[in-house]
């Protein structure tokens, strides 16, 4: 089984969240934050910037970790770091690289968060009780 880091960025606008839009082999929508997978050669806060890039068209600027998670699919242990984001400005539209199953990105609102297709399930509490101003748990162990 491989390891694999996840650095995904939790970026709050007011009363909404950016999320990243997919579908899935269902034809059903969902949501995921934007981020992705770290390269042998990057620092975490370099991939999150790439891929936050990449997915968004959005030039971030991490703040702060908000959560640790992990889960295991087919033959991959992900570690999944969650980093509080900030906006400092767009990129250019060529940078924009779609993962294959994004369909685009979409702004969530907070108070409806516990009911989004949003995954992993278990974050979803987790970023409500931040935007309300609540400590939580650093590291979740498995999620789902």
């Amino acid at each position: 089984m491989k390891i694999r880091n996840s650095i995904k960025a939790v970026i709050i606008d007011n009363t909404k969240l950016l999320t990243v839009k997919m579908k899935g082999e269902d034809g059903k929508e969902y949501y995921t934050l934007p981020g992705g997978k770290q390269k042998p050669d990057e620092l975490m806060l370099e991939a999150l910037k790439r891929e936050v890039g990449e997915e968004t068209g959005l030039e971030v600027e991490p703040k702060s970790i908000l959560f640790i998670g992990e889960s295991f699919k087919e033959e991959t242990h992900r570690i999944e770091f969650m980093f509080i984001c900030t906006v400092k400005g767009e990129l250019d539209k060529k940078e924009l690289h779609y993962d294959e199953d994004q369909i685009g990105t979409q702004w969530l609102s907070i108070d409806n968060i516990l009911h989004e297709e949003l995954y992993p399930v278990a974050m979803r509490n987790i970023i409500k009780q931040y935007f309300l101003g609540k400590n939580n748990e650093i590291y979740l162990g498995k999620m789902d």
